[in-house]
């Protein structure tokens, strides 16, 4: 098959499904991985689409829209409320946890009266709500601010994170796909990169919505975290789970 009908074949399956995958498309078209990687970063140069992990994705689909700390705290409420449980279930007395920002674990708060424990978090919202409870150590880890999240991040946050071991570490996702943990800004997977990898027991934290999902940035393979979910993933979502690590719902 000459190189412009893969082209073309390529792109008709963009326009049909966002998405495509390098092992589909080699047996769809009949071609080895290489020559599909080949054409997918032919197409990239000619402004067609967008290469991600494993495929490609539409233009369309490959610009999403980073959504406020506001707009999260909106969506999927049952479910949010449903993991803070179990993140709060799972930090036990005198220990240094680290709990990231984001509307999932800010729900976190609701639940940690009675918690004799030290909480480093980056997120400025979930500090407001935690240095009112009693008993508790709350650190802020400072940098640069990101308004849309509430989130600390850059060069002086990293330095501050690289200096502590954290007993356990709970980060949110915007999405899991394959091995994958994404988010969106590239500066705050970093910092949540080193911050597990710096913590004796790491957890990444994903709705039922954010399984099988992408975003901009691939900050984590997930085998190296149990996953904290809620009751209402599917099968699917389930299998894709713990084909790589423990899942907890």
């Amino acid at each position: 098959m000459l190189k412009e009908k893969r082209h073309e074949l390529i792109l008709s399956q963009l326009a049909n499904d966002g998405i495509v995958q390098v092992s589909k498309l080699s047996e769809f078209l009949k071609v080895t991985d290489m020559t599909v990687r080949r054409d997918l970063k032919e197409l990239e140069d000619q402004n067609q689409l967008v290469r991600v992990h494993g495929g490609a994705k539409s233009l369309e689909k490959a610009l999403p829209r980073e959504f406020s700390n506001e707009e999260k705290m909106l969506k999927n409420k049952d479910k949010k409320e449903y993991i803070a449980k179990i993140i709060a279930s799972l930090i036990g007395d005198e220990e240094n946890v680290f709990l990231g920002a984001g509307t999932t674990i800010e729900y976190v708060s609701s639940y940690m009266a009675n918690k004799n424990c030290n909480i480093y978090t980056n997120s400025l919202y979930l500090f407001e709500k935690l240095k009112k409870i009693r008993g508790l150590g709350v650190f802020l880890i400072g940098g640069e601010f990101r308004e849309i999240t509430g989130a600390f991040v850059g060069s002086l946050a990293l330095d501050l994170v690289e200096k502590i071991r954290f007993t356990k570490a709970f980060i949110g996702v915007n999405g899991i796909c394959d091995s994958l943990a994404y988010t969106y800004s590239v500066d705050e997977g970093v910092l949540q990169s080193k911050i597990l990898d710096n913590s004796n027991k790491a957890y990444l934290i994903a709705d039922s919505s954010k399984i099988g999902v992408e975003d901009f940035y691939a900050f984590y393979n997930i085998e190296n975290a149990d996953v904290i979910s809620d009751d209402k993933i599917k099968p699917n979502g389930i299998e894709l789970i713990e084909k790589h690590t423990k899942l907890i719902n």
